[in-house]
């Protein structure tokens, strides 16, 4: 249930559950079918018994915040996707949710089904509050201490307000504003207009609002929710080479960073060790594998992960040593048609391989998408997933979009609290 709180001053303003008048006369209320207050001129509105007035809009704008063109998931971002951000890939969301059929996304015959209701169910994830146009879906946001985000603001003007200013906790942010509102009458896109730096750790959800004048009335316009930073989740990752019929896999460019950013969307911190001596593997089994380009994970003899398990952890102190990390495998030399793999989905300590092959090469983001596997996230074209988008349609890491040579680095909500119930 909200809260009604009254001081004197010159603000009225409408915040989710929570209800403020500020007024500069005394203010007297009564309920039962009519709500009435009074000061100045006085205002009444009725209606039926505890159901409240509609939150009046004072302001003829909106303003929303999106990534710049150059973000590549350097902090976690999500927001409901509508199609007007600079970004190589933003497809609205409302016509890319809904379900496959028996033939799986990637196939040849798949179908995908649009759903209504899983747009309508996506939109929950998100704050609102009115604005002049309708319901403004408030984007969820993700920063560590001592890190930076860069972003667009969009400002759509139907009349102009006398002010729009930021408001936000100057304890924990600090903002840099490098381009003052554009506010001429339309939609107007400021890039990098604003620079939003985290100074300290905070226990409960953070906003940055913008907050419009009209009139001498103050009403929010715009904002921004930052998840809680202070009980991040620590895992444990080694990335193990891998030698076989004379080749040793290796990094690409890039390849760990976009690991690492990926991991920092859901505020967990991967603690990183590389194994200096590469492990070798040939054997029947493995030369077979590597031959053949069959799957042998669902073997009942032997499959890829375990067999190059056994080869680590035969490795004296291996097996005491590393158990309890995620164990990546850097292969080279196969020509298959997959650029990775993880061993389960959803299964703490498990082991994802990762192949390089030389014709086809592989995706700087395979890494990441394999180990986000592991700790629990389906394909974003899964049914299985909590949320099926059409696939190719995305920038999240769990699409295939890199199939179709763009980039692939995002995260939503949904997923940063399925790998880390630490976030709240």
């Amino acid at each position: 249930m909200g809260r009604l709180r009254i001081v004197k001053g010159k603000i009225f303003e409408v915040v989710e559950n929570d209800l403020h008048y500020y007024s500069e006369a005394s203010i007297t209320e009564s309920a039962s079918d009519v709500y009435a207050e009074q000061g100045g001129d006085g205002i009444s509105h009725s209606g039926d018994p505890g159901t409240p007035p509609p939150s009046p809009t004072l302001s003829k704008c909106a303003v929303f915040f999106r990534p710049t063109k150059e973000w590549k998931g350097e902090f976690g971002f999500d927001w409901i996707r509508v199609g007007d951000s600079k970004m190589e890939t933003d497809v609205p969301y409302n016509g890319i949710l809904g379900k496959y059929g028996a033939v799986y996304a990637p196939d040849n015959g798949s179908k995908f089904t649009v759903d209504p209701k899983k747009y309508k169910a996506i939109l929950k994830e998100y704050s609102t509050f009115s604005v002049h146009k309708g319901t403004y879906y408030v984007p969820n946001m993700t920063l560590n201490v001592g890190e930076k985000a860069i972003l667009d603001t969009i400002i759509h003007v139907g009349e102009k307000a006398d002010k729009l200013h930021y408001a936000y906790n100057t304890d924990v942010f600090e903002l840099t504003i490098m381009k003052q509102f554009t506010v001429k009458k339309g939609i107007n896109h400021d890039e990098g207009a604003l620079i939003i730096k985290c100074k300290k750790a905070f226990s409960k959800p953070e906003t940055i609002r913008v907050i419009a004048t009209k009139n001498k009335l103050m009403e929010k316009v715009g904002e921004i929710k930052i998840l809680p930073n202070n009980n991040n989740k620590d895992i444990n990752i080694v990335i193990i080479p891998v030698e076989n019929n004379g080749y040793i896999g290796h990094f690409i460019p890039n390849e760990q960073q976009v690991l690492i950013n990926a991991l920092k969307q859901s505020y967990i911190n991967p603690l990183i060790e590389a194994y200096k001596t590469p492990i070798n593997v040939d054997s029947a089994w493995f030369n077979f594998w590597f031959k053949s380009g069959e799957k042998l994970d669902n073997s009942s003899i032997v499959s890829i992960h375990s067999h190059l398990d056994d080869a680590f952890y035969k490795i004296k102190g291996n097996r005491d040593k590393y158990s309890k990390y995620y164990r990546i495998y850097m292969l080279k030399g196969a020509d298959i048609a997959i650029n990775g793999e993880a061993a389960h989905i959803d299964t703490p300590n498990s082991s994802v391989v990762v192949f390089d092959r030389p014709k086809r090469g592989r995706s700087v983001s395979t890494m990441a998408h394999e180990l986000l596997h592991a700790m629990g996230l389906y394909h974003t074209f899964d049914n299985d997933s909590p949320y099926t988008f059409e696939i190719y349609k995305t920038d999240n890491i769990m699409d295939y979009t890199h199939k179709k040579l763009k980039n692939r680095f995002s995260t939503n909500k949904f997923q940063w609290k399925k790998i880390n119930p630490n976030l709240k």
